[in-house]
């Protein structure tokens, strides 16, 4: 059973992409219920993660630290259900966003039914020092890092409240990091606000912030702090399921 184990392992390894048990199985030489069997040994231990739709990627210990785009992968997939449930409960729209070098995008977005909702389409880069994603992001990197992402980012203004010096930006950070969440007041667009709280990995590392978006004419940020419980909850349902099968 363990040289099946390894063969499958090694299989979602090579192939770079999402395959279901029949495929596995057929790759492997393995009887189907033979190989269901050994996927969800993977699963619950951590080597394998499985989607939504009954594929399956190499799991956290060695794929989520190593390829990070698998880790995005399994979070767009178990983000989905969480944020559309709370914008449903909340009626407000959610943004998921990741940090790519001196940039962060939206990886997972939920929406409300309203003809208008003033939020950036999915896949948007946005500017760190304008959003209240990029402030969460940034609040717990090691300082070096962090100097060298100052140091090579042109600061425009977007809104007289974008915060487009350096130092101001720093101050800005260490708030975020002591008060666990960060705003958007007003400074990506004229009349918009967002909040957004970290979502951490099994061991505490921010991988992504989580935010209720689209608040149109705040004049005050802290009004949004009613949100911050819901926020939190949602962002812990995110990483529980995320590793959900090691927690068991």
């Amino acid at each position: 059973m363990v040289e099946r184990a390894l063969a499958v392992l090694d299989l979602l390894r090579a192939r770079r992409e999402r395959l279901g048990v029949n495929e596995i199985a057929k790759l492997c030489e393995l009887n189907p219920s033979t190989a269901f069997r050994i996927l969800k040994t993977l699963e619950k231990s951590g080597w394998a993660f499985q989607f939504t739709d009954g594929r399956y990627i190499p799991g956290e210990k060695i794929s989520f630290v190593t390829e990070k785009n698998n880790l995005y992968l399994a979070l767009k997939d178990v983000s989905a259900f969480i944020m559309n449930r709370y914008t449903e409960e909340w009626m407000q729209a959610m943004n998921l966003t990741v940090r790519d070098g001196a940039e962060c995008f939206i990886l997972q977005q939920s929406r409300t039914k309203n003809l208008v909702d003033y939020v950036v389409p999915l896949n948007s880069a946005m500017p760190f020092y304008a959003c209240a994603g990029g402030k969460v992001l940034l609040s717990e990197l090691p300082i070096p890092i962090v100097d060298m992402l100052l140091e090579s980012t042109p600061f425009q203004t977007f809104t007289p409240n974008t915060i487009a010096d350096p130092e101001h930006f720093w101050n800005e950070l260490r708030l975020v990091a002591r008060q666990g969440y960060a705003f958007d007041d007003r400074e990506s667009s004229a009349n918009g606000s967002c909040i957004a709280v970290p979502v951490r990995d099994n061991q505490g590392t921010i991988i992504a912030a989580l935010s209720f978006s689209g608040f149109i004419g705040v004049e005050d940020p802290k009004t949004l702090l009613k949100y911050l419980p819901a926020l939190r909850e949602a962002s812990e349902q995110i990483s529980k399921a995320l590793y959900a099968c090691r927690e068991e």
